[in-house]
């Protein structure tokens, strides 16, 4: 598969992840003794270059092969890091549901100190809802006002008895 760049970021450096990065003996430090200001296990970062990649998953079909790829400012957690400089990062990479946990080299990913972490991801921008539309919808203002005039013809005694009398010949007129 050839790497996707993004038309944002053109001058953005490329990265294929290698599932076998590292050695596993090396030492591991979590974020949070890292980053003693964040207070909480997890560090908000964001990918500075692009990434492709694949994780296989777990399907009611069997085991499936995903392909998956992290732009320039997608939001991440930094989990931790290794002696050898790489990091641990985790983010939901396909579709938004299913989360790739892996380990990166240390220039693929910085911290981001502004974002605001809540229950162990970002604060998602569903919890900071735009602001609403036009309002009502056309079928809606027209079905207000035909109950208005409606109320208002019922309301005025001529117009009520008039509507009685055009309803009861229609309802005894032979068909």
């Amino acid at each position: 598969m050839p790497p996707v760049t993004s038309s944002n970021h053109p001058d953005a450096p490329f990265y294929r992840y290698d599932p076998n990065l590292g050695s596993p003996r090396d030492k591991y430090t979590r974020a949070d003794l890292v980053h003693p200001e964040a207070r909480r296990p997890e560090v908000a970062g964001v990918f500075v270059a692009n990434v492709d990649g694949e994780t296989m998953i777990n399907t009611m079909w069997g085991r499936r092969i995903v392909p998956w790829h992290a732009q320039p400012g997608t939001p991440c957690l930094i989990l931790g890091y290794w002696s050898d400089g790489s990091v641990h990062v985790q983010w939901p990479a396909i579709s938004g549901h299913y989360r790739v946990d892996g380990r990166f080299p240390a220039w693929v990913v910085a911290s981001d100190p502004t974002a605001i972490l809540v229950g162990g991801g970002r604060i998602l921008s569903a919890n900071d809802p735009p602001p609403l539309g036009r309002g009502l919808s056309n079928r809606v203002i027209l079905l207000i006002a035909a109950a208005v005039v409606g109320l208002a013809v019922l309301a005025v005694p001529q117009a009520r008895d008039a509507l009685g009398t055009v309803l009861g010949e229609l309802m005894h007129s032979p068909r």
